[in-house]
C-alpha cells in the first residue's frame, strides 16, 4: 500500500492523542520501508525484509512503526503476518492486493499484446497488485480528507527534520544498518516530495496512470490503461475501507502495541 494509506490505518489505529505535535515522527517511521526507497541505492527487498519477531530495543521506540507499516504491507501482499520470512513474490498470493488484482491480469496482458510488447503472465500479476495499491488511496479519500491524512503527514515530515533527526537517524542506522548520509538525502528528497499541495495534486486516476508509466514505462494504449485503472477503481469501491478494519483487527490480535515513548 502507498504511504496515504498507512498514514491514515496508524491514525485510525492509534486514536486522536498519536496526532500530538510531540508524536508526529511516529508517521515517519511508519513510510520508512517506501520513504528509504527514494535513495537510489536502497531497495525495497532490504526495507521490507525485516524479521517481524525481532525484539525493538527500548532505545529505538520508533521501530515499532515501521514494523506495524510491514505488517499491513503482509496481510496485502500475503493474507497473512508472515513472522519470520523475508519477501517472496508469488503470483498467486492470497493477499488483498493480489486478490483484488487477478481480474486485472489478463485486460492487462492484452493491453501490452497490441503494442507487440508482451510480458509475462508473473509480471502482469505483479502489476496488477501494483495498480490495486496505487488506487486504494483514491478509493478512501473521503476518510482521508475528514482524517486530514494528508495535511499530518507533510507536517510530521517537516517535525521529524526540524526536530528529531538525531533520533530518527540513530534508529533507522540500528534498524537497517544504511549510513547517516543517506538517511540525510533520504529527508532532505521526502522534505521536497512530500507536501500537501505534491500530494493533493496526485490524488487522480490519471495522476496515477503516470506513476505507473515511470515505474514500467509508456509504451501502452493510455485509453485502455485508464479503462483498466476505472475498472480497477470499481472493484475496490465495493469493499472501501473494509480491508483497513480487517487489518487493524488482525494487527490488534497479533499483539501490536504502541511502545512507551
Amino acid at each position: 500500500m502507498l504511504m496515504l494509506t498507512h498514514t491514515y490505518l496508524l491514525q485510525t489505529y492509534l486514536g486522536k492523542e498519536s496526532t500530538e505535535s510531540g508524536n508526529l515522527d511516529i508517521y515517519v517511521y511508519n513510510i520508512v520501508p517506501d520513504l528509504l526507497t527514494i535513495h537510489p541505492d536502497i531497495n525495497s527487498n532490504q526495507t521490507h525484509g525485516i524479521n517481524r519477531t525481532l525484539k525493538i530495543p527500548s532505545e529505538y521506540p520508533g521501530a515499532a512503526y515501521v514494523m506495524f507499516h510491514l505488517l499491513l504491507d503482509d496481510l496485502a501482499h500475503y493474507g497473512h503476518i508472515c513472522r519470520d520470512c523475508q519477501e517472496v513474490f508469488d503470483p498467486n498470493s492470497q493477499g488483498f492486493s493480489y486478490l483484488k488484482g487477478r481480474s486485472l491480469i489478463k485486460p492487462l496482458l492484452q493491453l501490452y499484446k497490441e503494442v507487440h510488447k508482451d510480458i509475462s503472465y508473473n509480471e502482469a500479476a505483479y502489476r496488477s497488485h501494483l495498480i490495486i495499491e496505487m488506487l486504494y488511496d483514491l478509493v478512501i479519500m473521503t476518510h482521508i480528507n475528514a482524517a486530514k491524512t494528508i495535511e499530518l503527514l507533510a507536517e510530521a515530515i517537516n517535525y521529524t527534520v526540524e526536530n528529531k533527526m538525531y533520533e530518527f537517524v540513530r534508529t533507522i542506522e540500528w534498524l537497517y544498518n544504511v549510513k547517516e548520509i543517506q538517511i540525510q538525502e533520504v529527508m532532505k528528497g521526502a522534505s521536497f516530495y512530500i507536501t500537501k499541495e505534491r500530494m493533493e495534486r496526485i490524488m487522480t486516476i490519471e495522476e496515477r496512470i503516470k506513476l505507473y508509466a515511470n515505474k514500467f514505462g509508456t509504451k501502452i494504449n493510455y485509453n485502455g490503461m485508464k479503462d483498466l485503472f476505472m475498472q480497477a477503481s470499481v472493484l475496490l469501491a465495493k469493499d472501501s475501507d473494509f480491508f483497513l478494519r480487517q487489518s487493524a483487527q488482525t494487527i490488534k490480535e497479533y499483539g501490536w502495541l504502541p511502545p512507551p515513548r
